[in-house]
C-alpha cells in the first residue's frame, strides 16, 4: 500500500506546472500625457521568474517597450532584487501614440514540475499635454 501511495504522489507531483498570472490583469496601463512623468508596475505571480544573464554576466530583462523611441522604458523593482518578478515602466514621454509593453520568460522549476512560459503584452495610450502647465 505504501508502494501505491508514493508512486500516486510521484504521479500527481509530475503534472504539476506553474501559471503565470499578472497584476494588473488587464490588458491596458494606465494613459500617459506627454511631457509628463509616467509610473506603472507590473506584477507577475505564480512563481520564480526565472533570472537570464548575458554574456557579460548582467541579469536581462524579460520584457521590451515598442516603439522604442517614446521616453518610457522597462526596468525591475527595487525591492525585487533576486527575481524578476516585479517590473516598473517609468520614464517621461516624448511623443503622444500607443505604446506596447511585452513581458515575456517562463519560471524556475522545482523537481516534479513542467517548465511555464508565459507572454502578456500590454498597451499605453500617451496623449498630448493638456492645456497649459
Amino acid at each position: 500500500m505504501k508502494k501505491l501511495l508514493t508512486v500516486f504522489c510521484l504521479l500527481i507531483l509530475s503534472g504539476c506546472t506553474l501559471h503565470a498570472e499578472f497584476s494588473p490583469e488587464k490588458k491596458e496601463l494606465n494613459d500617459g500625457l506627454m511631457g509628463k512623468s509616467y509610473y506603472a508596475q507590473i506584477n507577475i505571480l505564480g512563481g520564480s521568474v526565472a533570472t537570464l544573464t548575458n554574456s557579460h554576466g548582467d541579469r536581462e530583462l524579460l520584457g521590451n517597450i515598442s516603439p522604442s523611441d517614446m521616453g518610457l522604458y522597462l526596468t525591475r523593482c527595487d525591492n525585487d532584487k533576486y527575481d524578476n518578478n516585479c517590473l516598473q515602466v517609468k520614464g517621461v514621454p516624448t511623443k503622444a501614440g500607443l505604446i506596447k509593453v511585452r513581458v515575456s520568460g517562463f519560471f524556475n522549476v522545482a523537481m516534479f514540475q513542467k517548465s511555464s512560459e508565459f507572454d502578456k503584452t500590454y498597451t499605453i495610450t500617451i496623449k498630448d499635454s493638456e492645456g497649459p502647465s
